[in-house]
């Protein structure tokens, strides 16, 4: 028999939080209403225990199976994250998500300074940098530059200050018109039309062309490297050349060499898959000075997959080991949760620390 549920039992709960959360008498019963729909909501469901809590923006969820007595503190949990009412308590909850998992559901910080400039109206026309200096770009005139650089940089300043990171440097650049050399010889056009040509030949013969172009092999040869990307499971190979051979003939091209690549397709969409992490990883480990991350790397091949973190640690400094843990921890932490495994399907990897003179410290 399902147990009945009773105001006071909320009451009791609401007690319990009265001493590090700011009411007002009106807030804290319009509180408890709220609390006791949703569990008479939930309770005509026919299920009362198992309640879903979102707690982010985007797609992740987490799961409660708790008691009656539990879901009043979860939904004032629910209702004051990111709030000015929140109490230790619940903040010491906050803290406990992972460092990169909360990267990971947060908006790049390109894009987070971008948009709040964008939105405050300045004319900027790009944002980029490495992993110690980012550059915003301003286009205008020189003195909309002059009028506006300070104020972009602080702006940016302030972003980098909520989100308590220390280890990028804000450089506000102007915008440099340059005309672009938009010419392409006839050769070169003719080579384009060929590919084009054959590519559309291709299709009509029901091959499975994924991608196709040309590269010269040096800056001032006429010898052109043509690539043709398939996937590893198509077996005809000379009949692909042939054709693309035949269209480059008709253009009058003949130095040329055509290079089929073979393309392993569950394997570019697992590297697909792990290309939505390392972003994370990049931005959580060189925003912080603690980390002393310079750069990131990774391959594929030879499996596992090999996770480079480059740093500018002395083996020898007497904190080397303590620091090389804590970016190993931090790491595993993010990719052994169970929303980033749902992800990588439990896919191998190992992390290599580099310290300052190049060589693994780990």
């Amino acid at each position: 028999m399902k147990r009945q549920v009773e105001e006071t039992d909320f009451d009791d709960s609401l007690k319990k939080l009265n001493s590090d959360l700011k009411w007002n008498t009106k807030r804290k019963q319009e509180l408890k209403n709220r609390i006791i729909t949703d569990i008479d909501s939930l309770e005509s469901k026919g299920d009362s225990r198992n309640f879903f809590l979102t707690v982010r923006k985007k797609k992740s969820r987490l799961i409660w199976s708790l008691s009656y007595s539990g879901i009043a503190l979860l939904i004032v949990f629910g209702l004051f994250v990111g709030s000015a009412f929140i109490s230790p308590a619940i903040a010491e909850v906050a803290a406990k998500i992972p460092y990169l998992n909360k990267i990971f559901h947060s908006e790049p910080l390109n894009q987070t300074i971008w948009r709040e400039l964008e939105e405050k109206g300045y004319h900027i026309s790009g944002i980029g940098g490495n992993t110690r200096n980012m550059y915003i770009t301003i286009d205008g005139s020189e003195q909309y530059f002059q009028d506006v650089r300070e104020e972009v940089e602080e702006i940016a300043k302030n972003i980098l200050k909520e989100k308590e990171y220390d280890g990028y440097k804000i450089e506000v650049e102007k915008q440099v018109d340059r005309v672009p050399d938009t010419s392409i010889s006839e050769r070169d056009q003719a080579i384009s039309e060929a590919l084009e040509e054959s590519y559309n030949d291709l299709n009509e013969l029901h091959f499975n062309v994924l991608s196709h172009g040309y590269s010269y092999t040096a800056p001032n040869s006429d010898k052109v490297i043509v690539n043709i990307d398939i996937p590893n499971t198509e077996k005809r190979i000379e009949e692909i050349k042939q054709v693309v051979n035949d269209r480059l003939k008709t253009k009058n091209i003949d130095s040329f060499t055509i290079k089929i690549n073979k393309i392993n397709l569950s394997q570019k969409e697992k590297e697909a898959k792990w290309n939505e992490i390392f972003p994370v990883i990049i931005e959580g480990l060189t925003a912080k000075k603690e980390y002393k991350v310079t750069g990131f790397a990774y391959s594929f091949h030879p499996a596992p997959l090999q996770i480079i973190i480059k740093t500018s640690i002395n083996a020898s400094d007497k904190d080397a080991d303590e620091r090389v843990r804590i970016i190993e921890e931090t790491i595993n932490e993010f990719l052994k949760s169970e929303e980033i495994q749902s992800k990588i399907g439990g896919d191998p990897y190992k992390i290599i620390i580099r310290g300052k003179d190049k060589q693994k410290i780990n």
